[in-house]
């Protein structure tokens, strides 16, 4: 071989080597990009499946917080109410404890199962042929466990708030009958099977009596003693 052959063969070793070097350079950073891509599609999905999970507890608490002011509201219903009014008011207001405690319940199984779908994509993350897909799959079910806990806390306070409307129904006279207190009444008029107290019937002569009858009718005997018509006489 000659020497202008042989120097021609030494070039071409040296861009060969060179090739080969920088192959392996490219394979080494597209190996180290893809090693780094995997493990951060990892860590997202165990972080995303962890916020899940903390967001289906919550979620539950609430639904069994709606649970509990359901059946206070419904006891307290039950129980009755110092005006007709206000038995009327708890009736509603209690249905809406009711319907809002199913809301926060559906919601927090909504929850419940979104967590799972995130703990079952944080699994195949770390163990399947395609972390990535994987954590965006944990990352779709961590956004619907989130929303679902929000619905569920929502509903919480909508089933709480009806339970204390339901008891200060039964417990307060409605707005008209505390306005119309300052009426006088002849009790001797209205008594007119004079048996010194006044009954429904005998009420019917005087609307305002009529209207506040449940609510001066302290012992709810039914009639309206003169104690209990103090200072309207």
């Amino acid at each position: 071989m000659n020497r202008h052959a042989r120097k021609h063969a030494t070039s071409l070793s040296r861009i060969t080597l060179l090739a080969l070097a920088l192959a392996a350079t490219g394979l080494s950073t597209q190996a180290l990009a893809q090693a780094k891509s995997k493990v951060g599609a990892q860590i997202n999905a165990t972080t995303d499946a962890k916020i899940a999970v903390d967001d289906a507890r919550t979620a539950r608490d609430d639904a069994e917080a709606a649970q509990a002011a359901a059946r206070d509201a419904a006891l307290t219903h039950k129980a009755g109410a110092a005006t007709e009014h206000g038995a009327a008011t708890a009736a509603a207001t209690s249905y809406q404890a009711k319907q809002s405690s199913i809301a926060a319940q559906t919601a927090a199984h909504r929850a419940t199962s979104a967590a799972q779908e995130a703990q079952a994509a944080q699994t195949a993350a770390q163990t399947g042929a395609n972390p990535v897909a994987a954590a965006a799959e944990a990352g779709q079910a961590a956004a619907a466990a989130r929303d679902a806990s929000s619905a569920a806390t929502d509903a919480s306070m909508r089933a709480q708030a009806a339970a204390a409307a339901t008891t200060q129904a039964t417990t307060a006279p409605p707005m008209s009958a505390r306005a119309s207190v300052g009426y006088r009444i002849d009790f001797g008029a209205l008594d007119s099977d004079r048996d010194g107290r006044i009954n429904r019937t005998e009420a019917g002569g005087h609307a305002a009596l009529t209207a506040d009858f449940l609510l001066l009718d302290a012992d709810s005997d039914g009639y309206l003693s003169p104690s209990e018509l103090e200072g309207r006489m």
